[in-house]
């Protein structure tokens, strides 16, 4: 009788331990805090906007934060209010040079015309900027455009003058002829192509120097792991959508774009979308291509004035986030 006793009341203290020792491995388990991404309206960022609205992935895991350009996206980084945004890949460097760590963890687009240079009509040539006023955000996917624009030209940024404006003013600077030309891009080049203008300089003119990335902190790949994987399976899965049923998938797109949903795929016609494999090429081994072509990019960059010092990019990339899917 004494030992059921006896047993009992172990067994009772033993299930009374392992509640307290469970209820501590599921205090242990930690919550993800959500990730912030941080974006301004381009089409290569818009597929995260698509999952959002398709609920790819729970607005309590991640949230998109909606920036007016990539220079405040920067800022927010910076003052942490953010984890991740949608930058280029010029513009993560110059990030990096400020002691910004930033890691890439998804290739969105690869800009192959996306980016131009619009001028009024009577403007035929780079050359006739001189003297001129040329609108452009100040951030370093503009300075890379200009700057090849310009030695192009056999022209120097002291032969024209430079009116630094965010993306979201640039369409009615043009249209009130505040500015003579823009360095700008899409959605802009289609919100103007109503107007006459005069197509001076693409970025298909520097291919594979405007690559579009998702950036993050590095604390929210140690805090976020869960979250990021989701963010970019979001993506690509948005994107797989815009493929295989593009009017659907238009109708939301133009939203933020300010755009008609026929519109929507014209913008797309000068940018490159690789997908997740295309990705894993782009990020996987030893030595990622992406981070060779960073490297590049960073002597150019040196070169041309937009960096002071040489950024280190070894480690620039993480690429197990790109799942097989």
């Amino acid at each position: 009788m004494n030992s059921r006793r006896q047993f009992l009341g172990r067994s009772v203290n033993l299930i009374a331990g392992l509640t307290i020792l469970g209820s501590g491995i599921v205090s242990c388990v930690r919550k993800e805090p959500p990730l912030r991404i941080a974006s301004n309206v381009f089409p290569g960022y818009e597929f995260l906007f698509l999952a959002r609205e398709r609920n790819y992935f729970a607005s309590e895991t991640v949230r998109m934060v909606e920036l007016p350009s990539a220079s405040v996206c920067i800022e927010a980084l910076a003052a942490g209010t953010v984890e991740g945004a949608c930058l280029t890949l010029d513009e993560v460097l110059s990030a990096r040079e400020q002691g910004l760590e930033l890691k890439v963890v998804t290739v969105l687009d690869i800009s192959m015309g996306a980016d131009m240079i619009l001028a009024k009509p009577e403007i035929k040539t780079l050359r006739q900027l001189k003297g001129r006023k040329v609108g452009v955000e100040q951030s370093a996917v503009g300075a890379v455009m200009l700057h090849a624009a310009l030695v192009k030209a056999g022209l120097t940024p002291g032969d024209i003058e430079i009116i630094h404006m965010n993306v979201n003013r640039h369409r009615d600077a043009y249209l009130n002829g505040d500015v003579d030309a823009l360095v700008t891009f899409e959605p802009v080049i289609s919100q103007l192509a109503d107007k006459k203008t005069s197509k001076l300089f693409t970025s298909a003119a520097i291919p594979g120097r405007i690559v579009d990335v998702i950036a993050v902190r590095p604390e929210a790949i140690e805090n976020s792991p869960e979250a990021i994987r989701r963010l970019v399976a979001g993506h690509f899965k948005a994107l797989a959508e815009f493929r295989s049923q593009p009017a659907k998938a238009s109708e939301v797109l133009a939203k933020r774009m300010k755009i008609t949903p026929q519109e929507v795929p014209q913008t797309y016609s000068g940018i490159e979308l690789p997908d997740a494999a295309s990705n894993r090429g782009m990020m996987e081994g030893l030595n990622p291509g992406l981070e060779s072509d960073a490297r590049e990019l960073a002597k150019i960059m040196v070169s041309a004035g937009l960096l002071k010092n040489m950024v280190e990019t070894k480690g620039l990339v993480d690429g197990r986030f790109v799942q097989k899917i």
